[in-house]
């Protein structure tokens, strides 16, 4: 047994899964909302005896090692050593694994000294106070003070024994032209950042008094991507699962603040803009963005970036605005917890933020409103909001007095651009791999429809509905008149599994039970395509009388080749009139 077998052996994916979804029993199976999608009715399965889950909605799945890999965003090798850590198992490659906790060690010392030295400086101390950093709030951030000396973190760190050029790898130490190390951070508040497991990665220095520049971070290092990570994400998470949303703010202080006045689901992105991974890390948690930046110039463009960002990967996206000069710490002091939570909840969908901002600066006579309006507009997400403000700003609408002729002028010009969108954005999501969006396996329902007839897909629909499954099920037991392979295959394993009746309940419920893992994930795709026709009993039975139609054909003219088979062909060519009574059952082959 090797040592992927050996955590498989001793990690319950019950267990595991169980840590961040509820899920409830349901015969051999458990049952639960799927996290990587929207969902609201429980389409993930979870197998105990295959170590497997599985969304029929979304097309998730796999083992314990994709469930970490995906729940925390991690490579093969970081979910290996995380679930290696939870089982017990000490891995073979033993220096690597005692490179990373070297690290972890040297980070989690010099978190404690910050901390030991701001317990004892009298002027980092008094400036918490000035910022309303009490004990509690200190002791739940970790917050610390990084001394105003050239090597007092170098000396401690070489007095406990950590390298120091481990330290410096990590972003804590640097080195002067003649080789000497000195501290990284000097005279600045410590703010330890850590990962969604809780252990600290990096730090970000806020400088206390005057000074340049205001904040020092981390750089990337071997434990720390920043593009990765969010600031406060781990004191957050269990907020935003439980609530399904996130509040995005700007900086260190702002989440801090943000908690104390009760938005306990504010995450930060160190500094940077919004990035797509980031984006990604929150997509697992949550199923909507409220952005909460600062009011000024630079968080309004950061604003914009953040919404592009975040409903590219699906999350809803609002908008909380703040006064210029504004952000959520400076609130918090001046008016108190209630005037942050309430602006956390005063949002707007993101065309109603980009409007009012775009009315703020430009005039309706100005071409260049219009052509920004237009972009605007073809954003919006349903018809009821883009009548809303198509309808308001009909009454500005230059050159056209008529406000009934100047809406229809302007609704036409906004859904040219929205499918000028809509086609970019589908060629630049169609890559050459065939991959489709974050979350799914790369290009089922593609893959499926390449290979099945739309014929064959018609009765495997009807096999997985609820309302025509008797149908479904009873045409798909006549596998000699289905077309492809991969069909057949599919309606032999359904008849296997239920031999004597269709299966009952929703879906996702019995396709689990399906072998092999093929089958299953053909039938996940099919659920998933939202291209499918509109069904009824009447389509479900004249798709199967046209395969049987289509077969029958292809039969007679492989036999054409004789006379007596040129003979049976014609005869066969009359006997396949549709038929309107023909209740799908077998005919005799021997025409």
């Amino acid at each position: 047994m090797d040592e992927r077998d050996e955590i498989r052996s001793r990690v319950d994916i019950v267990t595991l899964v169980s840590r961040e979804v509820q899920l409830k029993r349901i015969g051999k199976n458990y049952q639960g909302l799927c996290p990587f999608h929207p969902d609201k009715r429980p389409s993930m399965t979870v197998n105990p005896e295959t170590g497997r889950y599985r969304c029929w909605s979304c097309g998730a799945s796999g083992d314990i090692f994709n469930w970490v890999m995906n729940r925390q965003n991690v490579e093969f090798i970081d979910a290996l050593k995380i679930l290696a850590d939870d089982a017990g198992v000490v891995l073979s490659r033993g220096a690597e694994r005692t490179d990373t906790k070297s690290h972890a060690d040297t980070m989690t010392f010099a978190r404690t000294f910050f901390r030991e030295q701001l317990a004892q400086n009298l002027v980092a101390q008094d400036y918490c106070k000035r910022r309303g950093l009490d004990a509690e709030t200190l002791e739940k951030w970790q917050i610390g003070y990084a001394p105003d000396m050239g090597e007092a973190l170098v000396m401690a760190l070489k007095k406990a024994g950590h390298s120091l050029v481990e330290a410096k790898s990590l972003f804590l130490v640097d080195q002067d032209p003649t080789g000497g190390f000195f501290d990284k951070f000097r005279g600045r508040l410590m703010f330890p950042i850590h990962n969604e497991r809780g252990h600290v990665v990096a730090f970000g220095g806020r400088v206390i008094g005057t000074g340049q520049p205001k904040y020092i971070n981390s750089s990337d290092t071997p434990l720390f991507r920043k593009s990765k990570i969010l600031y406060g994400f781990f004191q957050a998470r269990e907020s935003i699962f439980r609530d399904r949303r996130a509040v995005l703010v700007e900086g260190y202080l702002d989440v801090i603040a943000c908690h104390r006045a009760g938005v306990t689901n504010a995450v930060a992105s160190l500094g940077t803009s919004a990035t797509e991974d980031q984006a990604k890390l929150l997509r697992r948690w949550a199923d909507a963005v409220t952005v909460l930046y600062d009011g000024d110039d630079a968080g309004q463009k950061a604003t914009d970036r953040a919404i592009a960002v975040f409903r590219a990967e699906g999350l809803r996206v609002d908008v909380a605005s703040l006064a210029a000069g504004d952000d959520p710490d400076t609130l918090l002091s001046r008016e108190g917890a209630a005037a942050v939570e309430a602006a956390a909840q005063r949002t707007a969908p993101p065309v109603d933020f980009k409007l009012a901002r775009l009315e703020a600066t430009r005039p309706y006579s100005d071409p260049a409103f219009w052509d920004e309006a237009y972009r605007i507009l073809a954003e919006a997400e349903n018809e009821l909001e883009l009548d809303r403000h198509v309808l308001r700003l009909a009454n500005h609408y230059p050159g056209i007095r008529d406000p009934v002729r100047a809406h229809a002028a302007m609704r036409n010009t906004v859904l040219r651009a929205r499918r000028d969108m809509r086609a970019a954005a589908r060629a630049k999501a169609d890559r050459p791999d065939g991959e489709m969006r974050p979350g799914l396996k790369p290009g089922p329902a593609r893959k499926v429809h390449e290979e099945l007839h739309s014929a064959e897909i018609v009765i495997l629909r009807a096999l997985l509905s609820t309302t025509f499954r008797q149908s479904g099920w009873f045409f798909s037991r006549t596998t000699q008149y289905f077309l492809t392979g991969a069909a057949i295959e599919i309606c032999q394993a359904v008849h296997r599994a239920f031999p004597t009746a269709p299966p009952q309940g929703e879906a996702w419920s019995w396709i689990a039970v399906l072998q092999p893992d093929s089958v299953r994930d053909s039938l996940e795709a099919i659920a998933h395509d939202v291209r499918g026709e509109h069904l009824s009993e009447t389509y479900v039975k004249e798709s199967f009388e046209r395969l049987r139609r289509l077969t029958l054909n292809r039969r007679a003219r492989a036999n054409a080749d004789s006379t007596e088979g040129r003979a049976k062909y014609i005869q066969h060519l009359m006997h396949l009139k549709p038929r309107p009574e023909d209740d799908g059952s077998e005919v005799p082959d021997d025409w």
